[in-house]
């Protein structure tokens, strides 16, 4: 490298040198120093030299920029991560991603540039050559050459960004249901049935006998088992399990939380009483409760994940197909007939002590319908707070149903229904004996024409 030498003699005048001024031990202000005066023209040998030396660096730059080993590692993480989301996690699947992985780092480093001196590159080469015998990759296979997985930040990964469109499934009392579509149903149901069961979970019931009369049933078993899923939940499953007489804090395992960012968790709202479980991912919520002996369930998931054909006679979801038709009881029909009567179950209540009951725990509509019916069946006022509960629940979960409720407190309206029916059957019945013996009078004209005539 050459270096341009200023020359000695320098012009001495009203503003001296700044080396004289230290020679001196004296500073004069305003003098050639940070001036045009410091910078001497460079000679034309000089600005060659100048512009040799920044070819030559620029060359060097390249060639480093060029050799850049770190990108060949990046892409075969990237290989790995993708293939490895979009296959099994078996031991044989495992080592072909590996070696898909180890191929294509050797391959983008043989296709690099300016690495010949790189002592960087010949030593990871020689490493990824090492590997790819250790695991037993054939070199001839293929490399991945496919589009990179977006790698999101754990709260993106597992944050749902479907539509914000929800459905709202509830089960509670004797029991009744509101299901997906919005169908209320008093069922029996007695034994084990699928409330939902898609690919993200499954809940099932137990329903035992709580009034022989009506065979109604109350729920006393409650299973919650949320599929895998490796990032946002767990790579097997996550099971809780109520009954009757405990409703736990946790998960079956003891733990409360799963997934990044804890995408899957369970709060206890009241212990022992009240627990939620929320999963982000999927934005679901899950409500359970013990109240008395008997459990309450309410669900609420994003319309999209719910099946579009809700037809299938193999899909037995209570949630999304309501009971089958021989499990339904006509709730209608049975609060109407009991406007004057006793129930005839052991129970000894009228519907209108069953009415003032529910109504002075400010029930409406559907639910204030199950509460009677559960108190004359049952006499159990657990069923009151049961009623309640789930009320709530809805309310605070689906703001529609406030909208849309019409904040009924009778029963008339069954009434006038069944009393009509009840009304029309005499009818009925009278214009069929009169068919009867519009016809048997035919047959007796047919008959003595029939004998004048021989």
């Amino acid at each position: 490298m050459t270096f341009i030498t200023l020359p000695k003699s320098r012009r001495r005048g009203k503003g001296s040198d700044i080396l004289e001024e230290k020679r001196n031990n004296t500073f004069v202000p305003n003098s050639c120093h940070g001036k045009t005066e410091m910078f001497m023209p460079i000679s034309r040998n000089g600005r060659e030299t100048v512009f040799l030396t920044v070819l030559v660096l620029g060359i060097l730059f390249k060639s480093v920029h060029a050799c850049d080993v770190d990108r060949c590692w990046e892409e075969s993480q990237v290989a790995y991560q993708t293939l490895k989301r979009q296959l099994s996690s078996s031991e044989a699947k495992d080592t072909d991603i590996r070696c898909t992985s180890l191929r294509t780092y050797l391959h983008c480093l043989e296709n690099l540039h300016g690495c010949k001196g790189i002592i960087k590159f010949h030593s990871v080469k020689k490493v990824v050559k090492n590997q790819m015998s250790h695991y037993q990759c054939d070199p001839s296979l293929e490399i991945w050459t496919g589009t990179p997985i977006t790698l999101l930040p754990p709260d993106e990964l597992c944050t749902y960004h479907g539509k914000k469109e929800y459905r709202h499934c509830g089960l509670f009392g004797d029991p009744h249901i509101r299901t997906f579509d919005n169908k209320f149903q008093t069922c029996r149901v007695q034994g084990a049935w699928p409330l939902v069961d898609n690919d993200h979970l499954t809940v099932q019931v137990t329903n035992e006998v709580v009034s022989r009369s009506v065979r109604a049933t109350a729920t006393t078993k409650l299973t919650v088992l949320i599929k895998g899923n490796r990032d946002c939940a767990s790579d097997s499953y996550i099971l809780y399990q109520a009954d009757s007489y405990m409703l736990p804090g946790s998960f079956n395992d003891g733990q409360t939380k799963y997934g990044k960012s804890h995408s899957v968790s369970l709060v206890e709202i009241d212990p022992g009483r009240h627990v939620e479980i929320t999963m982000k991912y999927i934005d679901t919520k899950i409500v359970i409760r013990l109240v008395g002996n008997y459990l309450t369930f309410l669900i609420r998931m994003p319309e999209q994940l719910l099946p579009v054909n809700s037809t299938n006679k193999n899909n037995l979801e209570l949630c999304v197909r309501g009971c089958p038709k021989s499990e339904i009881i006509d709730y209608k029909k049975f609060l109407a007939l009991k406007e004057k009567q006793v129930s005839e179950s052991d129970v000894n209540m009228s519907r209108q002590e069953a009415e003032d009951l529910c109504r002075s725990a400010n029930l409406v509509d559907f639910y204030f319908d199950s509460c009677v019916f559960d108190l004359l069946t049952t006499g159990n006022d657990t069923f009151i707070y049961s009623a309640l509960s789930a009320l709530q629940d809805v309310l605070k979960s689906d703001p529609d149903f406030q909208r849309n409720s019409e904040n009924r407190t009778k029963l008339t309206i069954y009434d006038k229904m069944y009393r009509d029916v009840g009304n029309s059957a005499p009818c009925v019945k009278t214009s069929y004996l009169n068919l009867l013996t519009v016809f048997a009078l035919i047959l007796v004209s047919f008959f003595n024409l029939y004998l004048c005539r021989t």
